[in-house]
């Protein structure tokens, strides 16, 4: 689609503006962008290492804490059967670690005693102790800092189960060794299942090397829920923990709502266990959260080699995009842990937003000034400028016309006018020394005609007249001219009707090639179309000179399909396009072996193999033409096969099997055959020396090693 003068220019000044202003626009955008951008990837930094540091903290305080009581039990500083003692100590510890929830201890026999710190930061005590009947006895008391233990409950026969089955003294007995459990729901008050937590797990070996129980320094998972709720990120940010257990699977385990004041609007971290005996905590994939499950859905399900740095990702929710951001906790030996951060993309970027729509705003206001300018200029110009574009139009069509040139009073657009017109007129001129194709390609690649050659794939046709030596000395130089004029206009007319290039005449002479310089699909058809259309062409020529006592003209037509070079060749201030090679050389021999066969139109192998379906030949002989080793076939061109008559078909068919039978040395059965195509046409020169050949070859056969080939 092309466009006018005026809409030219104004799309220049409208395209230069908006190009500036969103060059501009956008590298403030972006600076701004990065700049904002960058700060929140600060903040998300900042924040999940404060998360680092509580969370190492309280690892750290309960890993100390469970060392130390396990020493204090295994060295006998504390006697673990002296229930009071051990519970008095582990309240003191508790008003110690403020992070700390719970410290218990579990014996092999049953006992159980631990000190437990509420959501409300209320002390109570818990002694599980099995009575000689197999029962277990449970006490529980409040205390009150200052003051005695009060009886919260007594039940002798407690369905609480015993420590020796809960998760974190089978893990510690099994790693021997201080262990970290994975995520579980802890004993609270009574025998509920209601707090979820984590525990460091310390068995403590008699000095015999026997187990005495398992330690436990625990904090529960609301603690880390509260801490995460006083994490600034922005007013609707969030930060959690999450989990990585030892199936693969994970869980959420601190998230801000599970510490909200509102009990209708708190996140419980545990769900109903699917076998329905007590609770269990949450999975990821059930997190009421969608942000959070969004976030869980972008960051995969691989997750056995996330870094101790954060990392960032983006993602959207709803209509809603979020920074995010997650790094692993990174302790050795300690819980597989993931710090999990989100950030509303609009609270980072608002501003710079509101800063783009202003630009914007500001951007359109100039373009429409802009473009109001530029169409009053442009109209005063455009309709010289069109006329101008139209006859430029015209040249690239080929349509060279005189016209007298537009007249303006603008000098450049007069001075564009006329040199446009004197162009025409070079052309007009350039047209006629150079094949058509060419000038086109040269006009439409905008480049200098300049040396060099490439090797193509080409179909290259040679024309001779026959004795026009002899005719031309019987004409005055007028005559001859004007029918050579009238033969050459004719003959070229139909090679270029069929997409040929017309490289040079040569006195009576033609040269043409197809293929070249735009390649041509059956470029061999439409070569042996051509000639098959001049040779009907020649004989309406005929009858015309006939009319005006003139001598009639006979030609010979050589054509050959093969590679050779096409290109400029000459010197760099006079340049000739034509073709040199093998195949120029095959088609220029194939042109005078006419004279030797009384044929007009003889075709090589190549060639007839590019069109046997649709052009009827004859073959005519295997020959080595002068200048190359290897023998070729040459065949007759008869005509296209729809438009052959019975006779030249059945002519064709003679001419084949006779030929065959020739390179069988079958000598009296192929002489039969060319003698039976003498008897239709006696002037039949090919058939005549190929019977002769026969006959020849049947009283003194040739050599085992003959193949038929004939040299020339």
């Amino acid at each position: 689609m092309r466009i006018s003068f005026r809409a030219t220019l104004l799309t220049l000044m409208l395209a230069v503006l908006l190009t500036a202003v969103a060059l501009l626009g956008t590298a403030a955008y972006l600076y701004a962008r990065f700049a904002v951008q960058d700060l929140g990837a600060q903040v998300l930094d900042q924040a999940s290492k404060r998360v680092e540091q509580h969370v190492q903290h309280a690892l750290d305080v309960a890993e100390d804490e469970a060392d130390t009581v396990a020493r204090l039990i295994g060295e006998d500083w504390i006697d673990p059967d002296d229930q009071k003692r051990l519970g008095t100590y582990f309240l003191a510890a508790l008003e110690a670690r403020p992070s700390l929830s719970y410290l218990s201890f579990g014996m092999p026999s049953g006992k159980y005693y631990h000190a437990f710190r509420d959501r409300n930061g209320d002390l109570s005590v818990l002694w599980l102790t099995p009575e000689p009947d197999g029962s277990r006895r449970l006490q529980e008391f409040t205390v009150v800092p200052g003051e005695d233990w009060h009886v919260l409950r007594d039940i002798p026969r407690s369905k609480r189960t015993p420590p020796y089955d809960r998760p974190y003294y089978l893990a510690a007995q099994e790693a021997g060794k201080a262990v970290w459990t994975e995520s579980y729901v802890f004993l609270g008050s009574g025998e509920s299942l209601d707090v979820p937590g984590v525990s460091r797990a310390v068995p403590v070996k008699q000095p015999g090397g026997e187990l005495a129980g398992v330690l436990t320094a625990d904090f529960d998972l609301y603690a880390l829920s509260r801490f995460l709720r006083d994490v600034a990120l922005g007013s609707e940010g969030v930060a959690f923990l999450l989990e990585v257990t030892g199936d693969g699977s994970r869980r959420v385990i601190a998230h801000p709502a599970a510490a909200d004041p509102d009990p209708a609007k708190r996140l419980d971290l545990t769900q109903p266990a699917p076998d329905g005996d007590g609770r269990v905590t949450i999975r990821a994939e059930d997190i009421a959260d969608p942000r959070v499950a969004k976030f869980l859905q972008t960051l995969g399900h691989d997750l056995a080699d996330v870094p101790a740095t954060l990392q960032e990702l983006r993602f959207e929710t709803g209509e809603r995009a979020y920074m995010g951001g997650f790094r692993h906790l990174g302790r050795p030996g300690g819980p597989n842990w993931i710090i999990g951060m989100l950030l509303p993309e609009d609270e980072i970027f608002g501003d710079v937003q509101h800063m783009a729509e202003l630009m914007i705003y500001l951007g359109l206001g100039g373009v429409l000034v802009a473009g109001a300018l530029s169409g009053l200029l442009s109209t005063s110009v455009a309709g010289y400028l069109g006329a101008i574009a139209k006859e430029t139009r015209k040249i690239g069509q080929f349509r060279l016309d005189p016209k007298p040139p537009v007249q303006s009073r603008i000098r450049e657009i007069s001075t564009l006018a006329t040199a446009v017109e004197e162009m025409k007129t070079s052309l007009r001129s350039f047209q006629k020394y150079v094949p058509a194709d060419l000038v086109r390609m040269l006009l439409e690649s905008g480049e200098e005609a300049k040396l060099g050659g490439a090797r193509a794939e080409i179909t290259v046709y040679f024309s001779d007249i026959v004795g026009f030596t002899s005719i031309s000395e019987a004409l005055t130089p007028e005559t001859l001219v004007d029918m050579l004029a009238r033969y050459l206009d004719e003959m070229t007319g139909e090679i270029l009707r069929y997409g040929g290039t017309v490289d040079k005449f040569i006195g009576d002479a033609i040269m043409a090639f197809w293929g070249a310089p735009q390649p041509l699909e059956q470029d061999a058809l439409a070569a042996c179309r051509a000639a098959l259309a001049n040779r009907a062409r020649l004989e309406t020529l005929r009858e015309v000179w006939a009319k005006a006592d003139l001598p009639a003209l006979d030609t010979r037509t050589g054509i050959h399909t093969g590679t050779a070079t096409v290109g400029n060749f000459g010197s760099p201030s006079r340049l000739d396009y034509t073709a040199i090679g093998d195949a120029v050389n095959v088609a220029s021999r194939l042109e005078n072996l006419n004279r030797v066969y009384g044929t007009d139109i003889l075709i090589s192998e190549v060639t007839q193999h590019e069109v046997a379906g649709v052009i009827v030949t004859r073959p005519i002989d295997k020959v080595a033409v002068k200048g190359r080793h290897e023998g070729l076939v040459i065949y007759a061109l008869i005509g296209e096969r729809e438009r052959c008559s019975e006779e030249e078909l059945a002519l064709a068919r003679s001419c084949t099997e006779a030929m065959a039978l020739y390179f069988e040395r079958k000598w009296e059965a192929a002489e039969a055959g060319f003698s039976a195509i003498l008897e239709r046409n006696p002037a039949d020169m090919a058939a005549l020396i190929l019977r002769d050949r026969c006959r020849k070859f049947r009283d003194s056969p040739p050599p085992p090693d003959w193949d038929g080939l004939t040299r020339t």
